[in-house]
């Protein structure tokens, strides 16, 4: 009896092991993935600032969500936001401390820039978007921390099924690496 039951702990101790070595599989996977869809924007975009650009957009929303004390759903945060319960954590907020995080890497093949969907509504979304240096806002890749409650949401611009986006360009001037009010 003894002996089964130490089998069913030891084998309860290593399952638990193997979900987090599944977790990193599943982050390192999507690392890959996202830089590989950076790196689709444009030949002009460096292999090593599309592979840093993916792990900091993938690890820092976790940090976010940290320093946010989240909880989830997204929708269920700002409502405790509007309440008063939580300070930060709208949608602005994560593309402000994301961008602001990604723009201390000073990269110099890509833009950031800022996106905006249905400004000024009800439904007012906000995220990042990155592009090659130099591009049109439209060939973009949103990075959206904030839809998935910190876990790292992407798609090229024109192919989002939820939101259709624009460039906020004073906010990009002020919060981004392009000045678009020239």
């Amino acid at each position: 009896m003894k002996q089964s039951l130490f089998v069913l702990l030891l084998l309860a101790l290593l399952q638990g092991c193997s979900v987090k070595v599944e977790n990193i599989n599943n982050e390192s996977t999507k690392e890959r993935q996202l830089a590989i869809d950076i790196m689709a924007l444009s030949a002009r975009i460096d292999k090593k600032e599309a592979q840093s650009i993916a792990k900091e957009a993938l690890s820092y929303p976790k940090v976010l969500a940290k320093q946010y004390n989240l909880v989830t759903p997204a929708s269920y945060h700002n409502m405790l936001i509007n309440l008063g319960y939580r300070t930060r954590g709208l949608c602005f907020h994560w593309s402000e401390d994301l961008m602001a995080h990604l723009k201390k890497q000073k990269y110099k093949t890509v833009d950031l820039r800022w996106g905006v969907s249905d400004k000024g509504g009800e439904e007012e979304h906000n995220s990042v978007v990155v592009l090659a240096k130099g591009a049109s806002f439209e060939s973009g890749l949103i990075l959206d921390p904030w839809r998935n409650s910190g876990d790292l949401y992407w798609t090229r611009i024109g192919y989002d099924e939820k939101f259709k986006w624009y460039e906020d360009k004073k906010r990009t001037t002020v919060l981004g690496t392009v000045n678009t009010l020239k």
